[in-house]
Order: structure tokens, then sequence, then C-alpha cells
């Protein structure tokens, strides 16, 4: 087989090396730029997705975790207080170091590396068998077919900017702190013995009043000597003397890359060049890796080749995968794009928010991980709710359900007409969705204004069971915090574990129960 992949990143190198491991087949790596040309500062990898990828290359895994750092702890500061929780295990690697690895292995499988080599995907159809793309969010790729793959591109709303520091921080610390404009955050955790990724979030609104540059109008390897300045300054104390370095660091909006075919003809896309997910989510190389195994594994199974049938395979079993990452992530960079929403919130319950801000751990999990989180954390987290809890037939009232297309006119005048009852508004989760999540929040914070509403519940949608979770803590969050009336999470009994965590981070008011 002849195979091309456009992108010598982490991605297209892994591509490459399985490729050429599963058969004498042809691969080409067509990199634009330098061997040794790179952005970013450290690679982040779970502990279950190292597991993952050990079955595929051991001695890639082996590689990382010899090269770079590994923690076990989640640490969160703020105004000289910090809380931890232990059982999150964690790796990382410098970027660098990890490209020279994978090119290396690369090469001596026998895959043809071609660096600072531009070339038109287009041209390459004809030429091999499969084309794949792995040039990253900015794919050129994609956008040569973008009508064809249904390709759409947004941005976040928050900046950061990425740096590197030599004040090591022996974990995964999350940093909150305050600026003459407004909050900043800082994630910072380590890649090397003697450096640290530190990267620094700001939301929109602080962002623009601050007067800071769009880092999207300068070149790519432009470091922001003022946004450099500022988080020396806003992190001094927690940076404790330590230098922060630049690389093309400057203020960006974090590219939301979707497509609705990951392949067209015999172009196929893989990692960011097709789908991206929030880097607080730390997922982006790992699923970039196993996109690229997947992809291996269909070309190269057992029969003759057909190439059209091969890629809707690897896309039929990477996609729900993905799909599932992403909107864990999109609703972990909530958190971030949002942060005065949190700012108020103890440490003990930000704590509790960041931990599960994808919708994935209750309390429950948590302290399965770490038995002793509730009385490091210095607060009393349960598991379940001692005391019963109300189920929907227990209201006394009447439950008004709010749809996406109801107007807050009409909802009021009915509420109004139910003055002598206990009045709760129900409202399922219109799904991942964060304008849907915002216009049901508008209908109904315009309702309780002029209307006795005496609970909000943010209820399950019409979804499946993970991403109703998602949406609907999303959702109960966004009520809780726009609309000024007590607010209940209600989910069936099974999931009451997840309902009573949202309380106890500060999501929701109460929890009630559907059955």
């Amino acid at each position: 087989m002849r195979v091309a992949c456009v992108g010598g990143g982490p991605a297209g190198l892994f591509f490459a090396l399985l490729m050429r491991r599963a058969g004498d087949h042809r691969v080409d790596v067509f990199e634009r730029s330098a061997p040794d040309a790179t952005f970013g500062f450290g690679v982040v990898f779970s502990r279950l997705s190292l597991m993952r990828l050990r079955r595929l290359a051991p001695e890639v895994v082996a590689g990382i975790l010899d090269a770079g750092a590994r923690w076990d702890n989640v640490e969160v500061r703020r105004d000289g207080e910090r809380v931890s929780a232990s059982g999150h295990g964690f790796a990382a690697v410098e970027r660098r170091a990890m490209l020279g690895m994978l090119q290396r292995r690369a090469a001596a499988a026998g895959a043809g590396l071609h660096y600072r080599t531009e070339v038109d995907p287009a041209s390459l159809l004809d030429r091999y068998d499969v084309v794949v793309a792995a040039d990253g969010a900015g794919s050129r790729s994609r956008g040569a077919f973008a009508e064809d793959l249904g390709a759409r591109v947004g941005a976040g709303e928050s900046r950061y900017a990425w740096f590197a520091s030599d004040r090591v921080f022996e974990d995964m610390t999350f940093l909150f702190a305050d600026s003459p404009y407004g909050p900043v955050a800082a994630h910072a955790y380590p890649y090397a013995p003697d450096r640290c990724t530190f990267l620094v979030e700001m939301d929109a609104w602080s962002w623009r009043r601050a007067g800071f540059t769009d880092g999207h109008t300068r070149p790519a390897d432009f470091t922001d000597e003022r946004a450099m300045a500022f988080a020396r300054e806003v992190f001094a104390d927690q940076l404790g003397g330590g230098r922060l370095y630049g690389n093309g660091s400057r203020w960006l909006r974090f590219p939301q890359v979707s497509a609705a075919r990951w392949h067209h003809k015999n172009l196929v896309g893989i990692g960011d060049a097709v789908h991206t997910a929030h880097f607080s989510m730390g997922s982006g190389t790992t699923m970039a890796l196993e996109d690229a195994a997947e992809l291996v594994a269909a070309l190269t199974a057992a029969g003759p080749l057909d190439v059209p049938a091969a890629l809707a395979a690897y896309e039929a079993v990477r996609r729900p995968v993905v799909t599932g990452v992403q909107d864990a992530a999109w609703a972990s960079r909530r958190l971030w794009e949002t942060p005065e929403a949190h700012r108020g919130a103890p440490l003990d319950a930000l704590t509790l928010r960041l931990l599960t801000r994808a919708g994935q751990l209750s309390v429950r999990q948590i302290q399965r991980l770490d038995r002793d989180f509730a009385s490091g954390a210095g607060a009393s987290f349960t598991a379940l709710p001692e005391a019963p809890v109300r189920r929907l037939a227990e209201l006394a009232g009447v439950l008004v359900e709010v749809g996406a297309g109801d107007g807050a006119e009409e909802l009021a005048a009915r509420v109004e007409r139910l003055r002598r009852a206990e009045v709760g508004l129900l409202v399922p989760a219109p799904g991942v969705d964060t304008a849907a999540v915002r216009r049901l929040a508008d209908v109904v914070r315009r309702v309780a204004r002029s209307a006795p509403v005496d609970v909000v519940l943010a209820a399950p949608g019409p979804h499946g069971a993970a991403e109703n979770r998602i949406a609907q803590m999303v959702l109960a969050e966004e009520l809780h915090a726009t609309t000024g009336v007590r607010t209940g999470y209600a989910c069936p009994s099974r999931e009451l574990e997840y309902g009573w965590t949202h309380v106890q981070a500060g999501r929701a008011d109460e929890v009630w129960t559907t059955d």
C-alpha cells in the first residue's frame, strides 16, 4: 500500500511507525517545518491513556515515562490556601522530546520523512492509495476539502497563553488569582525534572479590558512579552522567583474543530485535523495517537484492501469515542470561560467543581481514588445525601415544563395563574449546545422576574446517559448562576450520587429524583 501522511506531528509519526510495522507499505510523511520546529511545551497523558498506548507501542510509552515526569495529585491554590486530591495518575513529556523519539522510531521502521516540504493534499490523491491529514487544528488538508468534509471551525471565548517555567510544580496544579482587569487562572504541571508547563487563561471580558494583543494577528513564533510580564506579576508568589519562557507564547483562542465526515475519497483525517477537545481535558494528543492506531488497524485488516470501507470502519469506531471526549471538554471549557461564577466559591467546593467539571466523576468515585479527600479538603463531602430527597411527584403544586421554543411571556402568564400553588419549572437539558443552554436560562430568568416561581429543576433531556449527565450538569450550573431562583438537579435514583455531587460543588441548591 502507498500512504502519504501530511503532517509530521505526534499523530503523523505514530501512524507512520505503526503502518510500517504492520507490513511492507510505502509511507511518506510530509512536514512543512523543520524536524525540531514545534510550539508549546509539555504533552499530558492520563494513566488510562498510557495503558492503552502501551499495548500498541510499549517502547514509545517507556520513552515518554523515561524522558518526562509523573504525578498522582491534583492541587488547587487560591489566596494562599490549597486543597489536594490524589489518585489521578498522569504523565507528561516535552513535546520536542516526544517528536524526536517518534521521528527516530518511524525512520528506523522505514518511513520516509520529508521535512521543510510543502505539499498540496489534492495532488497526492492520485499518487497514493491513502492520504492521511495529520496536520493539526490549522489543517490545510481539511481546508482544501472543507465542504466535502463538512468541516466547522469555531473558537472558544476565553484567551490563553502557553509558557514554560523553571519553577517546577510537582503535581497538576490549578492556580486562581485576581488581576487589575479581572480573574486569571493558570494550569501548571511538570514535563521534565527542571521544567513545567505554565498555561495562563483569562475570560474574554477581562482580556479585552486589559487591552492585550490578539495573538492570531502575529506570526506563529511570536512571543508576547507583555503577556509574559503580566503572568509573572499576577503569579509572582506562586512562581517564587522562577522564570517564564516563551515559544510562540501569545494570547490565543482555542480552535473548536469538528467535521461531519472524517474522510473524502481516499483522504482521511486524524487528530486535531478533524476534531479538537479543549486543552483543560489533556486529551488532544491521546486522541490523535489512538486515531492513528485505529486507522492502521482498519487499513491492514484481513482481506483485500477496500479503502472506502476501511476509512468508514475507522470513523465508525473512533467517532463515538471522540464525541464523548469532546462533550466532556465542552463542559470543562466552560469553567474557564465563566470564572466569575466560581470566584466566590469556597476552595473545597471549587476543587470539587474542578475534579467533576467534565461530568464524569462523583464524590463516591473521588473517594475511591482518595479516601482522605474530604478530610484533606476540610469539607464534609458525602457520596449520598443523608436526608431524604424530594421526588417530582411530591411537588405540592405544579411543574411547568420549559422547552427550547417556549416564549417567556406565555410561560409567565401560565405561572401567574397558578399563584396559589407551589410552582416549579422543569427544564430538560437541551444537549451539548452552549447557545441552547443560554436560551433556556434566559427564558427561565424572564419568567421568574414576572411570575412566582418557587424552584427551577434541571432535568434529563432526550439523550444518552453520558451526554445527559454532562448537559444537565451544565444546565443546572447556568440556571443556578443566572436565574436567581432556587435550583434543583432532578435525576433518576440511580444517578443520585451525581446530583448530590453537583449540590456539594455549588452547581445546584438541592437534588430531586424523578422516580
